[in-house]
């Protein structure tokens, strides 16, 4: 009775197949032609609705099974998805990690570094300031032979020097200061010289020194070698430029090949 109670559906279903067999086969065994009709008109009466009532739970049944089905196929596409994510990530990283390399990599191109100069790889460790026109940290210092106004790169770009240092951190003001001041010369014409600073809001500005020179959007701005910086470094590429009639000048604005905005690792040459 437990199991009639707890599978009612499947009972029923049971009982009417019963009846109906029951009912078809007396009929054919002792079914006179009168009797036989009125059997048979019993049998059609009781046999339409319990088909109905049978073909309906076997689509309920159909469905039931097909809805297990579309849930084990969508936890398998959900387990497929999660590895997917997982490599995702694992290519990134490694990516990421590639991009570093190359960095390093480009930087070592630079002539005066081939010669007698040693590289420190350092990590950015916090920002001394509100943004990155001040002074920011690295995770190097004294102990990796680190001193004060050694060149710092990343990739092919200037990002600045050393401005203090100590076992194990190194403070660096970046290009973009407004306290930093660069000669520089255009890669192409070398014989065209200037001078180029930081703003408040992290651009480079500066000016020519030749009033009618000629510059060119997308010009490749590098260092001249007089002052604090060998020559030949690049610092960045001529985003506007024009004659500024107070000041009789030709001034230039800089974008430079340093992204300060998400800067993680830096060169530090010795």
């Amino acid at each position: 009775m437990r199991w009639i109670r707890e599978h009612k559906v499947v009972a029923v279903l049971m009982l009417v197949l019963i009846v109906s067999f029951t009912l078809l086969g007396v009929t054919l065994r002792y079914g006179q032609p009168g009797g036989t009709g009125i059997l048979s008109r019993l049998y059609t009466t009781i046999e339409g609705p319990m088909i109905k009532a049978g073909s309906g739970i076997r689509e309920n049944l159909t469905g039931f099974f097909a809805y297990q089905e579309l849930m084990e196929e969508n936890e398998r596409l959900k387990a497929e998805n999660a590895e997917l994510r997982d490599e995702v990530n694992r290519l990134t990283l490694s990516a990421n990690e590639l991009q570093d390399l190359q960095d390093l990599a480009k930087a070592l191109n630079y002539d005066f570094i081939k010669g007698e100069n040693d590289i420190v790889t350092a990590n950015v460790v916090s920002l001394d300031g509100t943004n990155w026109t001040n002074s920011f940290t690295i995770d190097k210092g004294t102990e990796s032979g680190i001193e004060v106004n050694d060149l710092v790169l990343c990739g092919e770009g200037l990002v600045g020097r050393i401005a203090e240092t100590d076992e194990g951190w190194s403070k660096i003001i970046p290009i973009i200061d407004e306290e930093s001041r660069i000669s520089f010369c255009i890669d192409r014409n070398r014989s065209l010289l200037g001078i180029i600073e930081g703003s408040e809001d992290g651009t480079l500005t500066g000016f020519m020194l030749d009033e009618e020179a000629e510059l060119r959007d997308g010009d490749v701005l590098v260092t001249s070698g007089m002052g604090r910086y060998p020559a030949g470094i690049r610092i960045g590429k001529v985003s506007r430029s024009g004659y500024d009639s107070n000041k009789q000048l030709i001034t230039v604005t800089v974008r430079s090949n340093v992204d300060f905005d998400s800067l993680i690792k830096v060169s530090v040459i010795l």
